[in-house]
């Protein structure tokens, strides 16, 4: 099978560059810089070189602690390749240095994947998350060792793989090593008969950096909550869970984060109905004595959001969505409140409510009760020290990693 992915992938190179000019046009590709994705670099080779890859701006986020360590190191040079222009404008904005270098992934194509590591001839090459590309995996792992860092195997893609077991096993067994994210992974590449695992944890945790500046003006937020991530089946339960509480606690300041902002005219048509008071944050970003219920109706607000909250609702779990990442308000000392449908983060959410720094509520009523307790009666000593039980945790996954890595990179 692997051979006809080869043969294919050789037969289409050709097209490549036409493929890419097209996406140009629907903007879809960095029209300066597209041609790091056929192998053609756009800085010069550099010495003692490791080299990570993601995919996307999640798992960028997800080594920033990471990378941040070994940039102490002026020994060495880092390379981060990604496909998505969110993830290059992040590395842009955060993690940019004198030995740290960013270009995008090349197309996983024999020829090209040849020329990009002829080129940057790396020491090291570390995969995150879920990267399984043949050729890249086959290629690299005869230039230097590889590593499989933070890896996801899906429910799906482990139900797909499970059908061609020892052409998945063929092309795992060239890691060096493979650290999963979770038991349940863990528990995948069992099954695959994989011997090189070690189980250190998800490293998305050890992101703890707060990333925001300040874009917002909010003076009033003592009684104040967040709902994160809502989709438009759960802004209901939103906004009469506000006017609920409100009713008995004036004051109250509710940030309401849709997951789309396709919606935010139904949205106010729904709030003025309830005749409530709200405001649209590309209307006004200073919110001084405000008590109502603010739409974050612009994207990248979300920090700035949780670094003035204490609480925060996770959308997608009120209706069969399976719930949101949380990890990002964790980062702010904020405590999580999810409702029952989580199945697409089970493991972080079950770890999290072990710790006592995540609740379930499963339904308004029950969103309202906890929302009264945090806000008006939750002991701020308690909460705090929920907080540092979870950066003891945080900090503790960070040491491991870098424990393990540096056997490979120092």
């Amino acid at each position: 099978m692997f051979f006809f992915y080869k043969f294919l992938s050789l037969i289409i190179y050709p097209f490549l560059n036409i493929f890419l000019r097209i996406r140009i046009l629907t903007k879809k590709e960095d029209k300066i810089r597209f041609k790091e994705k056929l192998g053609h670099p756009s800085l010069a080779t550099k010495p003692n070189l490791i080299w990570f890859h993601v995919a996307s701006l999640g798992e960028i986020k997800s080594i920033h602690s990471i990378i941040k360590y070994y940039q102490k190191n002026k020994e060495l040079n880092i390379l981060i390749t990604s496909v998505t222009t969110s993830s290059s404008n992040y590395f842009d904005e955060n993690l940019k240095s004198h030995n740290t270098f960013h270009q995008y992934a090349p197309i996983d194509n024999p020829i090209i994947i040849e020329r990009f590591l002829n080129f940057w001839n790396p020491k090291l090459s570390i995969f995150v998350e879920s990267e399984i590309w043949p050729n890249m995996i086959f290629q690299t792992s005869k230039k230097c060792k590889l590593i499989l860092l933070n890896a996801r195997i899906s429910k799906n893609s482990f139900k797909k793989w499970k059908f061609f077991k020892n052409i998945f096993k063929k092309i795992m067994n060239k890691f060096e090593f493979i650290l999963p994210q979770s038991n349940e992974v863990l528990k995948i590449l069992e099954f695959f008969d994989l011997k090189k695992i070690k189980f250190i944890g998800n490293i998305k945790y050890t992101n703890i950096d707060k990333n925001f500046s300040n874009k917002l003006e909010i003076s009033n937020n003592k009684n104040s909550w967040a709902a994160m991530s809502i989709h438009y089946g759960e802004v209901d339960y939103i906004i009469q869970a506000h006017k609920n509480i409100s009713a008995n606690h004036p004051g109250l300041l509710t940030f309401l984060i849709p997951r789309h902002l396709n919606k935010i005219v139904d949205i106010v048509n729904k709030i003025e109905k309830e005749n409530l008071p709200y405001l649209k944050i590309s209307n006004d970003n200073r919110i001084n004595n405000f008590h109502g219920i603010v739409i974050i109706d612009k994207y990248g607000l979300a920090d700035e959001i949780f670094n003035n909250v204490r609480i925060v609702f996770m959308g997608g779990s009120f209706i069969d969505h399976g719930g949101q990442n949380p990890i990002e308000p964790l980062k702010y000392d904020c405590k999580i409140l999810t409702g029952k449908n989580i199945y697409n983060f089970t493991e972080i959410y079950n770890e999290l409510i072990n710790k006592k720094i995540a609740k379930i509520v499963n339904d308004q009523s029950s969103l309202e009760k906890e929302l009264i307790s945090y806000i008006k009666d939750y002991d701020k000593d308690t909460l705090d020290q929920d907080n540092l039980d979870y950066k003891e945790f945080s900090n503790k996954i960070f040491k491991n990693t870098i424990e393990f890595l540096d056997n490979y990179i120092l």
